[in-house]
């Protein structure tokens, strides 16, 4: 009887525990700017002709290319989504390079700019980019987005000038 009741409360620590940490590990970020974050909130394409492939980026400098849809969101209304994304984060938001990081969001990897988020890495992107997961697609796009900032966000220049 005493070995159920260790098996019992070992058990149940392990469980409670798994309970407790299984939102932890998912957690969104805490005051989360969201732009167009679900799907009864899909921005309009009136385009004749979507292209297959969008470049995002500022000034002539491309951050990012999507490839396709994912999420029930097509390539033209993810390209949207980015771009209104990025000129929040270029207008308001922390825009220190170091600020770019990758949170899990249901269970994929997502950029973060502070705390706005940029874009969720999807499996139909890395089949698209080529890439071996989606991690390591995060990582390329997080890499990009944090050395473009550096180059064109307003803050820093005149931080420096300063």
């Amino acid at each position: 009887m005493h070995t159920r009741w260790m098996v019992a409360i070992v058990v149940g620590t392990v469980v409670g525990g798994a309970l407790l940490w299984a939102p932890l590990a998912d957690a969104q970020m805490m005051n989360e700017v969201k732009i167009y974050a679900g799907p009864d909130e899909k921005p309009v394409t009136l385009a004749r002709i979507m292209p297959d492939e969008y470049e995002i980026g500022v000034g002539g400098i491309m951050f990012l290319r999507i490839r396709g849809g994912a999420a029930g969101f097509s390539a033209a209304e993810r390209a949207r989504i980015v771009n209104t994304r990025l000129t929040y984060i270029l207008s308001y938001a922390d825009v220190d390079p170091d600020a770019v990081q990758i949170e899990p969001v249901r269970g994929k990897p997502t950029i973060y700019v502070g705390n706005v988020r940029l874009i969720t890495v999807y499996p139909s992107d890395v089949e698209a980019a080529g890439a071996s997961s989606m991690d390591e697609l995060a990582n390329i796009w997080a890499a990009a987005t944090a050395c473009c900032l550096r180059d064109i966000a307003p803050w820093p220049r005149i931080q420096a000038e300063m």
